[in-house]
């Protein structure tokens, strides 16, 4: 199975859609498929990372037109099985196009604001619903919504470490660039409690980078990484999660870790807003709304009150189970399979 992912990364726009297409591209690779991205030459762009990962890249101009971008990859005569396209900015205009390459198309979305031509449609937000979809796919278009398919990597179904839940470790992480100035904010408030363990993830390209480093620097037990590769090793040694309400909430969800959950965003701000509703985490607002003082009071209360914690973790495991990644292979093959009976 060939298989084309349209995605971008980038300082504005973050790395969350790439990353979430890693995953499913890994799952897909590892069942024998064949695994290419496109994507524009953006600031920030992931197209290393995703070299480094073993996929084929095409790498598209920074600006120009999407379609004779999508032109411009020569994907070869025999084509693709499936074109993925996670891309805010696309719709059915750009995949009934990339239809001459690939008889498949699969789109993941969280906004169900815009008409799509595909086949799979995928929205693993909690807000997600195939109401909010029917209207804006073909009649025949499968829709997968909510966390039981959130995309994630089988090791975020490891259980916790002995001890996590009882110490006083935070996990403050808000993705790779974050523009909204939160990860500084967090640690500034950190500063203020006592007898805290921090281990914070934060991109150099992250404004803030220096003031971070000087930050960490005064504090013994405090750590400062631009990029880990065992997340979910961390996660299972920590008492609390402090982040954004993009991919990271299933990963947290899926491995019982508490969370305190800021959007950075505006399409973060419903689902943030849903699953503190019904006792999945703590969100505080919006980043521009949130406040040193108030972050440093919800984090002293979250650490101080493990029975919270707890309902927060089995809440979320109850929600997330960690096997949406399997469950969307597994309709991408047997919608495969029924494409090439259809040719018979």
């Amino acid at each position: 199975m060939k298989v084309l992912i349209r995605a971008d990364a980038s300082s504005q726009i973050g790395i969350g859609h790439v990353m979430r297409c890693l995953t499913l591209a890994r799952h897909l690779t590892a069942h024998g498929a064949e695994v290419a991205f496109a994507c524009r030459e953006l600031p920030g762009h992931q197209l290393a990372r995703i070299a480094d990962a073993g996929h084929g890249v095409f790498a598209l101009p920074a600006q120009g037109d999407e379609l004779a971008a999508l032109k411009a990859l020569s994907p070869g005569p025999d084509g693709f099985d499936w074109i993925i396209v996670d891309h805010y900015g696309l719709d059915a205009r750009w995949e009934r196009a990339a239809r001459q390459w690939a008889p498949r198309i699969m789109v993941i979305d969280d906004l169900a604001d815009r008409v799509h031509d595909c086949d799979l449609l995928l929205d693993q937000n909690y807000t997600a619903s195939v109401a909010a979809y029917r209207a804006l796919v073909p009649e025949a278009c499968e829709i997968l919504a909510g966390p039981r398919h959130a995309l994630l990597g089988e090791a975020f179904r490891q259980a916790r470490a002995p001890g996590a839940e009882a110490s006083r470790r935070v996990l403050v992480s808000f993705g790779g660039f974050d523009q909204a100035g939160m990860t500084l904010k967090t640690l500034q408030a950190l500063e203020g409690i006592d007898d805290v363990q921090v281990q914070c993830i934060a991109g150099q390209a992250t404004p803030d980078f220096a003031a971070l480093q000087a930050l960490v620097a005064r504090w013994p037990r405090w750590e400062l990484q631009t990029f880990v590769h065992d997340l979910p090793r961390r996660m299972a040694n920590a008492a609390l999660f402090v982040g954004a309400g993009g991919g990271t909430t299933w990963e947290r969800a899926a491995m019982g870790l508490p969370s305190l959950c800021v959007s950075v965003a505006d399409n973060q701000v419903g689902n943030a807003e849903a699953l503190a509703r019904d006792g999945f985490h703590l969100y505080l607002g919006p980043a521009a709304q949130v406040t040193v003082a108030g972050l440093r009071l919800a984090m002293a209360g979250l650490l101080d009150d493990a029975e919270l914690r707890q309902q927060f973790a089995a809440r979320g495991q109850c929600l997330v189970d960690g096997l949406g990644t399997q469950r969307v292979a597994d309709h991408f093959q047997r919608l495969l399979k029924d494409a090439q009976h259809e040719q018979f």
